[in-house]
């Protein structure tokens, strides 16, 4: 409940606001502060701008394969009532495969970033991990760049028994040391070693790189990083008992304290890191990182073109310049929260 009292909150005097003038035009208006929660639809284009130039300042100009690994439903109540721990093994166990496969069938490491998602467009509980994954690697003695085949990363169904594999084996494991026996889920332990016996096929999708490499990279960074549930856009109409929002096949219409509660059931544990790096990209392989850019066939990049106008476009920047006269730069005033504000427009 806190975090909905937060997003209530979040763009209203309940925060407080700044007041930001024009010195030429006089042009003033209010802007009230933001919540600055991960889970506000209306908080993360500026952190989402960050992130992205942080990210591409350290991606290897080279195509990114798209892999989706999604979690089976039988396993989905578990992931309720311990989200923090199946999380957690999700991300680790989809990783560790993808390196292991590139080490066996192509002797290199591949540079890997995972971004967690536990939604569908209809707000419905979906966990899966999203994976951008290099189209090639540092070779194992990091002598040379191995690159893959265009439209060819690992075989589908040895990635989804691979990782069908190592996640019921940790989650058992998670069994066996006893960090799943508060859960209120009739059977944990028969549903997981039914699921190891049975071996039904787990999904994972590949999509091969598309487009020029940064603009194919930026664009999927930008499109599944920091969002969220569901965005203000996506909302259609609002009234006293429902909430009809768009979803795959046209508009869904839900009572109120149905779209609440499916929006609450992809709140995060607090701390729970949604984003994480392995491989080349991981936090502690700079060196490995400025080997394999100093050895992939074309040379670094600047910041190019398509990258910067996204980034201008999500943190709004026009905002910054005054919107009466387009051409100075608004000035902030009264930094301290304060609640009430002159109108917004000409003095």
């Amino acid at each position: 409940m806190h975090v909905l009292r937060q997003l209530c909150a979040c763009r209203t005097a309940k925060l407080g606001a700044h007041l930001c003038v024009c010195e030429s035009c006089g042009y003033r208006a209010p802007v009230y502060n933001s919540c600055r929660n991960r889970h506000c639809p209306q908080c993360q284009g500026h952190a989402t701008a960050q992130w992205l130039r942080a990210r591409t300042e350290r991606m290897l100009d080279t195509p990114h394969f798209q892999v989706v690994f999604t979690l089976p439903a039988q396993l989905r109540p578990l992931a309720r009532s311990h989200p923090r721990l199946v999380y957690d093994l999700m991300c680790r166990c989809a990783a560790s495969v993808l390196q292991d496969l590139a080490a066996q069938r192509l002797g290199a490491r591949l540079g890997i970033t995972a971004v967690l998602h536990t939604w569908t467009r209809e707000l419905t509980y979906h966990p899966h991990v999203h994976f951008l994954v290099t189209a090639g690697g540092l070779s194992l003695d990091t002598e040379r760049w191995v690159p893959t085949r265009q439209d060819y990363l690992f075989p589908i169904r040895v990635l989804g028994a691979m990782f069908r594999g190592r996640l019921l084996e940790a989650l058992l494991t998670a069994l066996d040391r006893g960090e799943l026996d508060d859960a209120n889920i009739p059977s944990v332990r028969a549903t997981v070693r039914k699921l190891a016996k049975l071996q039904p096929r787990w999904i994972v999708h590949v999509e091969p790189p598309r487009g020029r490499p940064v603009a194919a990279v930026t664009k999927y960074l930008a499109r599944y990083v920091k969002r969220v549930a569901i965005s203000d856009a996506r909302i259609v109409a609002v009234t006293d008992t429902t909430v009809t929002f768009h979803a795959r096949r046209g508009p869904l219409t839900l009572e109120g304290h149905e779209f609440v509660r499916r929006f609450l059931l992809h709140v995060l544990p607090k701390g729970l890191r949604k984003i994480r790096h392995y491989g080349l990209y991981a936090p502690g392989a700079a060196a490995a990182l400025a080997t394999a850019r100093a050895l992939l066939p074309t040379p670094a990049r600047a910041e190019d073109q398509s990258t910067a106008e996204l980034s201008d476009t999500i943190t709004a920047r026009s905002w910054q310049v005054c919107p009466a006269c387009g051409q100075h730069p608004l000035r902030h005033l009264f930094q301290r929260p304060v609640t009430s504000l002159p109108p917004r427009g000409p003095p």
